[in-house]
C-alpha cells in the first residue's frame, strides 16, 4: 500500500510547510502579537492615567469643598457685619428721631406754659371787670 510513496515529495512538502510557518510567522503572527502588545500597553497606560486623573479629581473636589466652606463662612461674617451695621444705623436714627421729638415736645410744653400764663394774665386783667359785672348783676336782682 505504501509502495508508491515518494519520500522526496514528503520531505519537500514538510520543507514547504516549515517555510510557510516561518513566512507566515514573520508576516502575520509577529505583527499581530506586536499590535496586541502595543494595544495592551496603551490600555494599561490609559488605566494608569484614569487612576491619576481620578486621584487629581478627588483632590480638586476636596479643594473645591474647602473653598465652598470658606466662602460660606465669609458670606456669613459679611452678612452678620452688615446686619450689625444696619442695626447700629437704625438705633442711631431712632435715637436721633427720639431726641428731636423730645426736643419738640419740650418746646411745645414751653409754648403751652407761655400760652397758659398769657391766658391767666388775660383772665386776671378781666377779673376786675368780671367782678364789677357780677356785683352789678347781684344789685339788679
Amino acid at each position: 500500500m505504501f509502495n508508491d510513496v515518494h519520500y522526496s515529495i514528503i520531505i519537500a512538502t514538510m520543507a514547504i510547510f516549515i517555510c510557510m510557518i516561518f513566512v507566515l510567522n514573520s508576516i502575520f503572527y509577529k505583527p499581530l502579537l506586536k499590535f496586541i502588545d502595543e494595544r495592551n500597553n496603551s490600555i494599561e497606560n490609559d488605566e494608569n492615567k484614569i487612576k491619576e486623573n481620578s486621584h487629581d479629581v478627588s483632590e480638586i473636589d476636596l479643594e473645591v469643598k474647602k473653598i465652598h466652606n470658606n466662602t460660606k463662612e465669609e458670606i456669613f461674617k459679611i452678612k452678620n457685619e452688615a446686619v450689625l451695621a444696619a442695626k447700629e444705623e437704625k438705633d442711631k436714627l431712632i435715637k436721633n428721631k427720639k431726641d428731636k421729638l423730645e426736643q419738640e415736645l419740650s418746646l411745645f410744653y414751653e409754648d403751652l406754659n407761655k400760652q397758659k400764663m398769657e391766658f391767666e394774665n388775660q383772665l386776671m386783667s378781666y377779673l376786675p371787670d368780671l367782678k364789677n359785672s357780677v356785683k352789678n348783676k347781684f344789685k339788679d336782682i
